[in-house]
């Protein structure tokens, strides 16, 4: 009759616990294990169900087997095979952990970072300054609404362009220094026709024509190139900092150029304005120069293919989408929401000037407070697990939508300044959230053609948003933007009770 030895069981048995225990303590994957990025679609069309009762929590791992024999009791300190410590699941386990600024602790992702504060900076004085000037020059909400679409209808042409850019280079940061370049050439040629008293509202469709362009060709790339800075393990963290900072920038930079235009000119008009844009060049180049410091630790081998078969990647990538119905689903539901939440802020000059009687400081402040709520959100989605993130979005977009019925609905400018921060709030969930679902879910060599895609979404919701500007111009800005918000919380009501599966996503 043979005998089991005690020693070897014990040593595997206490190496294997030692391994479970301390796994659960770094960061989860998005998504991992049960919705990997190469899944098949009928594998992704399963995603949120529980694992199987065989399996070691979510992460996948076989349970080990009964042994015949009792093992040895563990030390204390050691939970013994396959139980954890006093029958709950392990410390380290816990469904929330404060882990908001894991991804800081790294050099090369702080580098980037700072690259990327420098360009949201710049980014949210365009958003400010241009609106500003739009409508000083015009005071109409239908050249509100063209300068969005001249904006937008380059992202049409280039966006899927940047996308196969993105899956094609090495280095995706030259990309993005290239089109930094463009970025600080557009922004100083206004800042000289401000400086010299020529500036149209012609020259400035130009400009939203060039930065459209731009901006198409290099948002794929670096929204790819966040996944290489920082790897997967740490993708939602990075994203939702991302999104951080640019609401830091919106919190102080729109309040700053608004300051400037009143300083440094009459309080109305263009005078002052061209400050703003000059400012905008410097924070153009130093993001460039910054991104030289910027390594993508974590990229992947790409295949090296012709140029002549960008058309055929083009393609691919599109029949990827149609055949993976969670990310379908992800891009038709983002459009969705964006054009039921976006209309309002490109409104906001004029619904600043004549609803709320706001000069360019008010109008700047108001953008500001929206950064508080903005701020908040970021660092809450940083700080969350990666678990059940369809859900939150759905919460985020219905809360979004509630904000902006009052907004809609507000006529006294400290009122709508409170709301304007649960907007933000709002939005941020929104925007975080989708971005890392789509990601989560998106295989590697497709990433950046579908990131492409969501970009290119952005651009088409500017045809809905003119749509929204001319509806302004007859029944009011206020009747205009209720309408859409109440769109947008009848869209998440109706996905929340009859789409389970969206709201089942990790």
């Amino acid at each position: 009759m043979t005998t089991t030895e005690p020693a070897p069981p014990d040593r595997t048995g206490r190496a294997a616990d030692r391994r479970a225990d301390l796994a659960p303590s770094q960061p989860d994957a998005p998504g991992a294990a049960d919705s990997a990025p190469d899944v098949d679609s009928d594998a992704l069309s399963g995603v949120g169900a529980r694992p199987p009762a065989s399996t070691n929590g979510r992460n996948g791992h076989a349970a080990p087997a009964a042994e015949a024999t009792e093992p040895p009791p563990a030390p204390p300190g050691i939970a013994a095979p396959g139980v954890a410590r006093g029958g709950r699941p392990p410390r380290q386990r816990a469904r929330f952990s404060i882990r908001t600024f894991t991804s800081l602790a790294d050099p090369n992702y702080r580098w980037y970072f700072l690259s990327l504060f420098a360009h949201f900076a710049s980014m949210n004085s365009q958003m400010f300054i241009r609106g500003y000037l739009v409508f000083e020059l015009t005071g109409s909400y239908t050249m509100l609404g063209a300068m969005s679409l001249a904006n937008a209808i380059p992202g049409l042409l280039f966006s899927l362009v940047g996308g196969v850019v993105a899956d094609r280079v090495k280095q995706k940061k030259h990309v993005i220094q290239s089109m930094q370049v463009v970025g600080s050439l557009n922004a100083g040629a206004i800042g000289v026709l401000l400086f010299m008293g020529d500036l149209r509202v012609e020259h400035l469709l130009v400009s939203a024509v060039v930065q459209g362009a731009s901006n198409s060709l290099m948002m794929p790339a670096r929204q790819a190139l966040t996944n290489e800075v920082v790897g997967f393990d740490r993708l939602m963290n990075a994203l939702a900092l991302n999104n951080a900072g640019m609401n830091v920038a919106r919190l102080m930079m729109p309040t700053f150029a608004g300051f400037i235009v009143a300083a440094l000119g009459p309080g109305f008009g263009t005078e002052g304005a061209e400050w703003v844009y000059f400012m905008m060049t410097g924070l153009y180049l130093s993001s460039m120069l910054t991104l030289f410091k910027v390594k993508n630790e974590h990229r992947r081998e790409t295949v090296s293919t012709p140029y002549s078969a960008v058309f055929s990647e083009l393609k691919d990538g599109l029949s990827y989408i149609r055949h993976t119905p969670t990310i379908r689903m992800l891009l038709i539901v983002n459009v969705l929401v964006v054009m039921g939440s976006m209309p309002y802020f490109m409104l906001l000059p004029g619904f600043a000037r004549e609803v709320l009687d706001a000069g360019p400081g008010g109008l700047g402040l108001l953008m500001s407070i929206q950064g508080i709520g903005s701020l908040v959100g970021s660092l809450v989605i940083a700080s969350l697990p990666n678990k059940r993130r369809g859900l939150l979005l759905l919460c985020s977009a219905f809360g979004l939508g509630c904000s902006l019925v009052l907004f809609a609905w507000s006529e006294v400018f400290w009122v709508t300044a409170v709301i304007m921060s649960a907007v933000g709030l709002g939005q941020a969930g929104r925007m975080s959230l989708s971005q890392v679902l789509v990601q989560t879910y998106t295989a590697d060599e497709y990433r950046g053609r579908v990131l492409s895609i969501y970009m290119m979404e952005m651009s088409l919701v500017q045809f809905g948003t003119f749509l929204v500007a001319l509806l302004a111009n007859v029944i009011g800005p206020q009747l205009a933007i209720g309408g859409t918000a109440v769109g947008l919380i009848t869209l998440t009501v109706y996905l929340f009770f009859f789409v389970p599966s969206f709201r089942h996503l990790d």
